[in-house]
């Protein structure tokens, strides 16, 4: 499988009915199977359907808990590590890992903490800065009770402390599938790491027995195995003592203890088990092992081919919308353009039209003017009425103009006077 930049591969892990398999239904729809009694419901590998966030492609991996109450610790370390191994082998790594406690938890008892302790040794300390642990079951407990225990759980070297300096982040959840895409989101943008027992395993060819997390496993059922060695010493020691004073007072008391003998024996069986499955693991067991990793990656290879060519294929329908979204701008732009001519050609028009009709105004108001003019030429200039001493004179001398004369009205009519005496004619 190729490693690809658009896709994050997110391993969910954390102790039995802590919450992963919520989450990863939560987060991508998916249908895994949820427990919610005593027994655990994943005691497999199990992938989740992918989801897309923020345009990247996001498988999940939901894990047993290493308190599984099916299969041993043992069991659970390889089923992990194998799946771990043939995913690492296909090319991929994890983007990062998700650590489920619930907040509700009275106190973090000694199981959870060998659990965290053992998560650690599984991812190694460059592998912490990928981690974040999500506390969640906050609806569980009141604001004051959640925020003393995570203050403790953040600040006790016993707890999430140490994880907390190697750059692991500690984040709530609110059992929402929004806070869960929220929690995905910060690995957005991380350099995918190699865990530990990948590299353990594939770089260095260990077996799992012989991986830091197995060892340490190991170390754990040694001491286990040892503290029930001296307790199974001790209930013989006092059961001889009891059987040799035959005291049928102690009847009861023997039966108590024969009981408690089974008990730790039955521990101890379970125990030489779990080491005896941690270091000479059936080569059939792990062939299966091996199987089922291949096949889970096969499945997410084929799951990340079927999805990358629907992305491929949205991408060519983004590009074709692109397209005619462009297209669509080129057509509004030109459409732009010719409403600006439009309008232009419009305004032009309207000035010509405007110049024109005050040019006609101008022409008829000339015209007018003219017309005006010829019609008083035409018209005769009017002669002003006659007065009786020019008819007089008129009747007299004739149209001929009086000389200039000087001395006024009364020469005037000396002089007429004399011209009538001269003209009349004589009548001898």
């Amino acid at each position: 499988m190729s490693e690809s930049n658009d896709s994050l591969l997110i391993a969910v892990m954390g102790a039995t009915g802590a919450g992963k398999s919520t989450f990863i239904n939560l987060a991508s729809g998916s249908q895994l199977k949820v427990g919610y009694g005593l027994e655990s419901c994943t005691s497999d590998v199990e992938v989740s359907t992918s989801l897309v966030l923020n345009g990247r492609l996001v498988t999940l991996i939901d894990t047993p808990g290493f308190d599984d109450t099916v299969k041993s610790e043992a069991e659970i370390l390889r089923l992990i590590a194998d799946f771990l191994a043939a995913t690492y082998e296909g090319g991929r790594k994890l983007n990062g890992v998700i650590f489920i406690h619930r907040i509700s938890d009275y106190r973090m008892s000694g199981v959870a903490r060998k659990n965290f302790r053992l998560f650690r040794k599984l991812c190694g300390d460059d592998a912490l800065k990928n981690v974040v642990i999500a506390t969640n079951m906050w609806g569980d407990v009141t604001e004051e009770v959640g925020a003393a225990r995570e203050k403790e759980l953040a600040e006790s070297e016993l707890f999430f402390k140490p994880a907390l300096e190697k750059g692991s982040k500690m984040l709530r959840h609110d059992n929402t599938a929004d806070s869960a895409k929220r929690i995905i989101q910060e690995f957005v943008g991380t350099v995918p790491e190699v865990l530990s027992i990948q590299r353990e395993v594939v770089d260095e060819k260990k077996t799992v027995a012989e991986t830091t997390a197995g060892m340490d496993l190991q170390a754990e059922l040694e001491k286990q195995l040892s503290r029930h060695k001296e307790e199974l010493e001790g209930i013989k020691r006092e059961m001889a003592g009891l059987m040799e004073e035959k005291d049928m007072a102690h009847h009861e008391e023997i039966k108590e203890l024969t009981d408690a003998l089974n008990e730790v024996r039955s521990q101890l069986a379970k125990f030489e088990q779990e080491q005896q499955v941690l270091l000479q693991a059936r080569e059939a067991d792990k062939e299966a092992a091996d199987e089922r990793a291949r096949r889970l990656a096969r499945e997410m290879e084929e799951r990340e081919a079927t999805l990358e060519a629907l992305r491929q294929q949205a991408r060519m329908q983004e590009a074709k919308i692109n397209g005619l979204h462009e297209s669509l701008a080129d057509v509004e732009q030109r459409a732009r353009d010719y409403e600006l001519q439009k309008k232009a050609m419009d305004e032009q028009l309207q000035a010509q039209q405007t110049a024109h009709q005050a040019e006609l105004e101008r022409v008829r108001m000339e015209l007018e003017a003219r017309r005006r003019n010829e019609r008083r030429l035409e018209r005769p200039t009017p002669v002003p009425p006659k007065s009786p001493w020019d008819l007089l004179r008129e009747a007299t001398l004739g149209p001929e103009p009086l000389p200039p004369r000087r001395g006024g009205f009364f020469a005037d009519i000396a002089f007429i006077v004399d011209k009538l005496l001269v003209s009349r004619p004589s009548r001898s």
